[in-house]
């Protein structure tokens, strides 16, 4: 028998990678094809802040190695507006533009669309919360191995 630590992690990744399938093909079918998934989900993620590339690894916003790539493509296809601070002009801040967060409006209702969807077909009420309290214990209990506190 798998253990179920495994079974947990493997079923996480997969989950992840068919959610963000399930994005790209909501991009395509509309006008913003020019915009990748894992791109779709910084901007969800970073919404109404004002981040520093560093934040959006640090905050989770995008977890890879091509973050900086990421940004630039966003930057350059006018969803995040980039510019220096005004304490340390090393810095640089990105926010979302008007671009920006119309996308994030369309993806918000596509979600909410195909989640009720999803209750319908299944004839009951999909408790993500519930889900995402499970996944964020699971992250902690990692973290705290990793850290030595257990």
């Amino acid at each position: 028998m798998i253990n179920s630590c495994i079974e947990v992690s493997i079923y996480g990744e997969k989950n992840y990678k068919l959610f963000l399938e399930v994005i790209k093909h909501e991009l395509d079918s509309s006008e913003y094809a020019d915009i990748t998934a894992t791109q779709a989900l910084i901007l969800l993620n970073m919404r109404e802040n004002v981040v520093t590339i560093g934040e959006v690894i640090s905050r989770g916003y995008y977890v890879g190695s091509n973050a900086s790539y990421n940004i630039r493509k966003l930057v350059s296809s006018g969803y995040i507006a980039s510019g220096q601070s005004n304490y340390d002009k090393r810095t640089t801040l990105l926010k979302l533009t008007k671009k920006g967060f119309n996308l994030c409006d369309k993806v918000d209702k596509f979600l909410d669309m195909r989640m009720s969807l999803a209750e319908k077909k299944t004839r009951n009420k999909i408790d993500m919360k519930a889900g995402l309290d499970f996944m964020k214990r699971i992250e902690t209990f990692w973290n705290d191995i990793l850290r030595k506190r257990i």
